[in-house]
C-alpha cells in the first residue's frame, strides 16, 4: 500500500482555484444546469405568492395560515434548492475522483471548490428568493435594512446548511441512485420538523426541531416579521439560530472531508 502524497498550502490553493473555475464554467456553459438553477427560485416565488394573502403581516391574526406558511415556504424553498444542487455532486464523480486523488488531487481543495461553487449558486438563488419576495409580500418591517438583512441571512444560511447536508449524503454513497431515500428523509424532516406547520409538545419529537435547519431559518424570518406570538419557534434568539446554521454547516463539511479522506487515504 502506498500513501498518497503530502500537499502544501500553496499547492492546495492552486488546485482550489483551478477546480472552482472548472465547476463554475461547467455550470455557466451547460444549459441543462444553468436553466434549472435560474428557474428554481422563480418557481418557488410563484408558489409562495399563491399562499400569501394581502395584508398578512399587517394583521397576522387575521391571516394565520398565510402568516405561518410564508416564512416557512421562503426558507424551505431555499433549503430544497440547496439540497437538489448538492446531493449528487460527489457520488456522480466517484470514478473520476478516485483517479484524480491518486494522481495528485487534494481532497480538501476538491471539497472546498465544491463548497465555494455551490455557495455562490446558493447565494444568488437566495438573493432572488429574499428580495424577489418584496414584489408581492408587504412585510411589516419597522427597520427595513435590519429586517431584510436577517431575512436574507436566514434564507441563505439555511440554503448553505442544507447544501452541506447534501454534500455529506453524496460523500457517504457510491451511486447517486442510492441517495433517493436519504434525500426524501431530509426533505420530509425539513417540512414536518420545522415547527411552523406542526408543533410537537412531546419528547423526543420536540428535540428533532433543533436538528432541522428550516426550523432555525423559519424562526429568524418569523421573528423579524413580528409574529413571535404565533409560534414558540419565532421567539428564539436570531443570533443563536444563525449561529446554529453555521455550526451545522461546519460539522457537515468536516464529516464530508473525513469520509473522503478515509475512502482515498491509500493507493494500491
Amino acid at each position: 500500500m502506498k500513501k498518497t502524497r503530502d500537499f502544501t498550502p500553496r499547492t492546495n490553493l492552486i488546485q482550489f482555484r483551478v477546480l472552482l473555475a472548472r465547476y463554475l464554467k461547467q455550470i455557466v456553459t451547460n444549459p441543462w444546469i444553468i436553466i434549472p438553477l435560474i428557474l428554481q427560485p422563480a418557481v418557488m416565488l410563484v408558489i409562495t405568492s399563491l399562499v400569501y394573502d394581502d395584508g398578512t403581516f399587517a394583521e397576522p391574526w387575521h391571516h394565520v395560515t398565510s402568516a405561518n406558511s410564508v416564512p416557512f415556504l421562503l426558507v424551505l424553498s431555499s433549503a430544497l434548492m440547496g439540497l437538489l444542487n448538492s446531493y449528487r455532486e460527489i457520488c456522480k464523480e466517484r470514478e473520476v475522483l478516485g483517479r484524480e486523488v491518486f494522481g495528485g488531487l487534494d481532497i480538501v481543495a476538491y471539497i472546498a471548490s465544491k463548497v465555494a461553487a455551490l455557495g455562490i449558486v446558493g447565494f444568488l438563488q437566495s438573493v432572488v428568493i429574499a428580495f424577489g419576495s418584496l414584489a408581492f409580500i408587504d412585510y411589516n418591517m419597522s427597520d427595513p435594512a435590519y429586517s431584510l438583512t436577517f431575512l436574507f441571512l436566514a434564507v441563505f444560511l439555511t440554503n448553505y446548511c442544507v447544501t452541506a447536508m447534501g454534500l455529506l449524503v453524496s460523500a457517504l454513497l457510491k451511486k447517486s441512485e442510492s441517495a433517493i431515500l436519504p434525500i426524501l428523509v431530509i426533505i420530509v424532516m425539513q417540512v414536518v420538523c420545522s415547527g411552523a406547520l406542526i408543533e410537537f409538545d412531546e419528547m423526543p419529537l420536540e428535540v428533532v426541531y433543533f436538528f432541522t435547519p428550516t426550523m432555525y431559518g423559519t424562526s429568524v424570518v418569523g421573528n423579524v416579521m413580528g409574529i413571535e406570538f404565533m409560534r414558540d419557534i419565532y421567539q428564539y434568539n436570531k443570533y443563536f439560530c444563525l449561529a446554529m446554521l453555521i455550526a451545522f454547516t461546519l460539522v457537515c463539511h468536516v464529516l464530508t472531508t473525513v469520509k473522503l479522506k478515509h475512502d482515498y487515504r491509500t493507493k494500491d
